[in-house]
């Protein structure tokens, strides 16, 4: 090509199209940061709000930074046609009237990683829930304008029982987790309320029906124990690093059992009849990895497992009420024989 050859006017605008492409590919960036799904998060919940003036100046006070990083990140959740270009009513207003189409994939994606969320529920206001939802906003930025899609899914997860988690203990556990520190706390012993003071080595969080726990090694009794996250108080991550043992995965101390958080050290054969709806859907879920049926009819099915879950078989032996019934290991009969004679007690005072 001639470069000295004067251009064409056609060529020129091409040549500005090019450039102003580019330039508009490098201002936008088509990904949410944190300070951008505040915002939206604090603007879904203004029209509750209005008294309050959700301006630049709002934002400047919340976020306690500067005016123009607020401008900045409004000016991106314009670009990205997420609000609106003026103030409506002096806030920033949601932009509604946009055509939102999404692909069957990233619909696809969206249910995938909304479906997560939905089995998170139990831990909301959790920095692990938090850390999904920004995820999904991630994944797909006009989501987190309303939560229409993520409801839409045809694979839902219905709504869960919350727990009230302790996010303070949370946080400080995850810090020692990420370095490997040691912690120290007072621990409040469930059903006894005596306190004690305990040096731990953190290995894991665990999530479980709802509850969290923090599985350690402790100092005190030489060996792991799980410790409910809400019983601990007065947490000081200290500055003692641990080697973090090869087989530290909670997963190693259940001898197969199925049965959530909880280990023990005495593993047992456990044997269960079941009648009514139980001796169906016993079919169809393992409460150990080698659970199998060792007889049936058509009035019971019988399975046995081994486990060091005793504690966890029982709850769910009762769960069951007179539909299941354990016919083995003798300490777990006999459980279960006084804990239906207290239940008889009771129901005759």
């Amino acid at each position: 090509m001639d470069m000295s050859k004067p251009l064409s006017e056609h060529e020129k605008r091409a040549r500005q199209l090019r450039r102003d492409q580019k330039r508009v590919e490098k201002d936008l960036d088509f990904k949410l940061d944190d300070r951008c799904i505040d915002i939206l998060r604090i603007l879904r919940d203004a029209p509750n709000h209005p008294e309050i003036k959700y301006n630049s100046k709002y934002f400047e006070n919340y976020f306690q930074t500067s005016n123009i990083t607020i401008l900045r990140a409004v000016k991106k959740l314009k670009d990205m046609d997420l609000l609106e270009e003026k103030q409506v009513h002096g806030s920033y207003a949601i932009k509604q009237n946009v055509d939102e189409i999404y692909s069957n994939e990233t619909k696809k994606n969206i249910a995938l990683v909304a479906s997560l969320r939905g089995l998170l529920q139990q831990y909301k206001g959790t920095p692990l829930f938090d850390s999904v939802t920004k995820l999904i906003y991630f994944l797909e930025p006009k989501v987190a304008k309303e939560d229409a899609v993520l409801s839409s899914g045809r694979i839902i997860v219905p709504p869960q029982m919350e727990y009230d988690v302790n996010v303070k203990n949370w946080g400080k556990v995850y810090e020692a987790l990420q370095k490997n520190l040691k912690i120290k706390f007072r621990y409040t012993k469930p059903y006894t309320n005596n306190q004690a003071f305990r040096v731990v080595c953190p290995y894991q969080l665990i999530l479980d029906n709802g509850s969290v726990y923090l599985f350690a090694y402790s100092e005190y009794a030489d060996r792991p124990l799980v410790y409910d996250l809400n019983f601990i108080a007065d947490i000081v991550v200290t500055a003692q690093s641990f080697k973090l043992p090869k087989n530290y995965d909670f997963n190693n101390y259940c001898s197969g059992g199925r049965l959530g958080a909880f280990k023990g050290n005495n593993v047992q054969t456990f044997k269960i009849r079941f009648t009514g709806y139980a001796k169906y859907w016993i079919k169809f879920h393992k409460w150990a990895n080698d659970q199998k049926i060792v007889s049936q009819d058509d009035d019971f099915t019988v399975i046995t497992f081994t486990s060091a879950q005793e504690e966890k078989v029982f709850e769910e032996v009762l769960r069951w009420g007179s539909q299941a019934e354990p016919l083995a290991p003798k300490s777990l009969v006999k459980r279960w024989r006084e804990e239906i004679a207290a239940l008889i007690e009771k129901l005759n005072k």
